[in-house]
């Protein structure tokens, strides 16, 4: 599942890790593999009319993108988490390539029990691996991640300001990446939510909304690893001490799938997106 759900590339990448929505809760101890992948078609730039990869000119032939990111977690303590994330691409008709190698610290400041407030605070640096004339710049991101739940609702916003380093680097300021999801759990083992992504590469030289890269759309989420006491009754989670949520940091498996609409000329047409993670 995990292999035909993920293949996933192009030109452009997707903001925030291959569509990663990130949790504030740490629990000591806990170790969590998890794969990333997604499919797009429609990517700019793919085949223009005169042959260039300019990603606002008109697109003749829609691209595929492939991606995937496989990343392990570790949580230290109660408040540290540590992580490192392989990323790997593979253009159409061109072999697999390791393209980037994250590592990444998450902090836990408040502690969501609940309804509420969650708070961390995240900090990642990606080294670059380039290959051939590519001269892709490494890139350091920082940011407060937010959890707000209220009964079977959790809200999650994931915003990071972004910075190029090292001789690639290129841009004039900092960047701005997000990510938001709104997830409502309907049943037991089952949750449903609308999630956004969207990059800013140079804020400084930002340029209209068209040049920016965002996009949105609907996840289905499915954790079978999830209490078994009856949907009528609550679990502990979201909607207070004893609800549960159906998210990767409380489960021992989660997946989810979803599809991402491009709201920009800069962003590919549509894209499948899967994840899946497993934690003891």
């Amino acid at each position: 599942m995990l292999a035909a759900a993920g293949l996933a590339i192009g030109t452009t990448k997707p903001a925030l890790a291959e569509f990663e929505i990130q949790e504030t809760t740490i629990d000591k101890g806990e170790v969590e593999v998890e794969y990333r992948g997604a499919v797009h078609w429609g990517v700019p730039g793919a085949s223009t009319a005169d042959g260039s990869e300019d990603a606002l000119e008109e697109v003749t032939e829609p691209g595929l993108r492939e991606s995937h990111d496989l990343e392990i977690q570790w949580s230290v303590t109660d408040w540290l988490q540590l992580s490192v994330t392989n990323s790997f691409t593979q253009p159409l008709g061109e072999d697999l390539n390791l393209t980037s190698v994250e590592g990444e610290a998450l902090f836990e400041l408040i502690e969501r029990r609940g309804n509420g407030l969650g708070l961390a605070f995240d900090f990642e640096y990606e080294q670059a691996i380039n290959h051939g004339d590519e001269e892709e710049a490494n890139e350091i991101a920082f940011g407060p991640f937010v959890e707000l739940a209220s009964g079977n609702l959790l809200i999650t916003l994931n915003p990071l300001f972004t910075d190029q380093v090292g001789d690639n680097a290129d841009t004039d300021s900092l960047g701005f990446d997000y990510g938001w999801r709104a997830e409502y759990d309907f049943a037991k083992h089952w949750g449903l939510g609308v999630e956004m992504f969207g990059e800013i590469e140079d804020l400084a030289n930002a340029g209209s909304f068209d040049d920016q890269t965002h996009s949105i759309g609907p996840t289905l989420f499915w954790n079978p690893s999830g209490d078994d006491e009856g949907e009528g009754e609550e679990k502990e989670g979201k909607g207070g001490d004893d609800d549960r949520v159906a998210g990767p940091p409380e489960m021992e498996l989660s997946l989810n799938i979803g599809i991402q609409f491009g709201l920009t000329d800069a962003t590919s047409d549509t894209a499948l997106k899967f994840q899946g993670a497993l934690s003891f």
